[in-house]
C-alpha cells in the first residue's frame, strides 16, 4: 500500500530526521521540507528537498508535520491525498498548543503524554490516530519530560506505519469542550513569573526547557552551565574515556575527561551542553543501541540523561572495556 505512496515530511530536529529514515523503508517517494540544514545534508540523497512554496506544485498522498513551527494553511492540508498527521509533545484536548510539559508541571499533573494527530485547520483539534501517556516523576523537569515525548512519538510513528500498511489505522475523535490552549504569550508570562517566584519548585521545573526548543519557538538560544565540583572517583577512568569517545562520535561533540570525579560526570549531560538536548538525545539512545547491542525503552530511558548514569548502567551491563 505505502510502497506506491508519496509522502511529505516538514519540520525539524533529530525526531524529523528519525521519522523521515523510517518513511524512505516505506513509502515510494519522500519529500523533505525543513530549516535544519544538517538533517538536509545527510538524507539529500534518499529524499527530495524542496521548498515550502513548492508544495502546492506536487502531488502527494501523506504529509507529517513533526516538531514544525510552521502553520500549514488548509489548501496545502488537503493536497494530500490520503492522509494529514501532526506530532504533538502533550495529550490533547488539554494541552493543545506550546511548551505542554511546562504546563503539565506547573498544573501538578502526575502523568503527561503525546500523540499523533489528523491535522485540520484549527491547531491541535485533529482526530488522534495514535497516543500514549507516561508518568511525570517528582523533580522531573520539562526538558526530561519532551525527551521521553520525542522517544515515544518515535515509536508511535513506527506503530502508524504498520497499521497503514494494513489499513488498520484508527483515530478517536477530541472532545473540543476539555480543550485548552496555550500560546507563546503564555510561556513569555510563565517566564515573567518564575523570576519573581523563584522558590516555587514547580515554576523552576517548568522552566527547565530545551535550549533548542526555545530558540525555535523565540528565536533565541539559553545555555546554562553548572562548574563541575570536586568528589572522589571510583570508576575506571580508561572506560570513561572510551565511554566519551563513543558519545563525541555520536553527538560530534568534544567533551574532554580532564576532572577526576563523579560529579563531573553527573555535569556532562542533557542540562548542560549546547549540543546534547532533548531532541539530539534521541540521536545518542538510537547510536548507544546499536554500538553496545541493547535495547532503551520507556522502564530504563532514565538510565541515560548524563554520563554518570550511562556509565553506570553499561558496566553493569558488563558492555564498557
Amino acid at each position: 500500500m505505502l510502497k506506491n505512496s508519496k509522502a511529505v515530511f516538514i519540520g525539524s530536529t533529530v525526531m524529523l530526521e528519525k521519522c523521515v529514515e523510517i518513511a524512505i523503508k516505506n513509502f515510494n517517494t519522500v519529500y523533505l521540507i525543513s530549516d535544519d540544514k544538517k538533517i538536509n545534508k545527510k538524507i539529500k540523497n534518499s529524499v527530495k528537498i524542496i521548498k515550502f512554496n513548492k508544495l502546492k506544485k506536487i502531488k502527494f498522498d501523506y504529509l507529517f508535520s513533526i516538531l514544525n513551527s510552521r502553520i500549514i494553511p488548509e489548501q496545502i492540508i488537503k493536497k494530500a491525498g490520503k492522509l494529514s498527521l501532526n506530532f504533538h509533545d502533550g495529550p490533547l484536548p488539554k494541552y493543545a498548543g506550546l511548551f505542554s510539559s511546562s504546563w503539565a508541571i506547573v498544573n501538578d499533573e502526575k502523568k503527561h503524554g503525546v500523540c499523533w494527530h489528523k491535522i485540520l485547520k484549527g491547531i491541535d483539534t485533529g482526530d488522534i490516530a495514535e497516543e500514549k501517556k507516561f508518568s511525570i516523576k517528582k523533580n522531573e523537569t520539562a526538558y526530561k519530560v519532551d525527551i521521553k515525548g520525542v522517544f515515544i512519538g518515535i515509536n508511535l510513528f513506527k506503530i502508524i506505519i504498520r497499521k497503514l500498511k494494513i489499513n488498520k489505522l484508527k483515530f478517536k475523535k477530541q472532545n473540543l469542550k476539555k480543550r485548552i490552549y496555550y500560546g507563546k504569550l503564555d510561556f513569555q508570562k510563565l517566564l515573567k513569573d518564575y523570576k519573581t517566584i523563584k522558590s516555587n519548585i514547580n515554576f523552576s521545573r517548568a522552566v527547565a526547557v530545551s535550549s533548542e526548543k526555545l530558540k525555535n519557538t523565540f528565536g533565541k538560544f539559553y545555555f546554562k552551565h553548572i562548574p563541575p565540583k570536586k568528589n572522589i572517583l571510583r570508576y575506571d577512568n580508561e572506560k570513561i574515556s572510551n565511554l566519551i569517545r563513543i558519545i563525541n562520535k555520536i553527538l560530534k561533540t568534544n567533551i574532554i575527561n580532564k576532572s577526576k570525579s563523579v560529579k563531573m560526570l553527573e555535569n556532562i549531560g542533557l542540562n548542560n551542553h549546547p549540543k546534547w538536548d532533548s531532541l539530539s538525545h534521541v540521536m545518542l539512545i538510537s547510536g548507544l543501541e546499536k554500538k553496545f547491542k541493547i535495547k532503551i525503552n520507556d522502564e530504563n530511558f532514565e538510565n541515560f540523561s548524563n554520563l554518570k548514569l550511562i556509565y553506570d548502567y553499561l558496566d553493569i551491563k558488563k558492555k564498557l572495556f
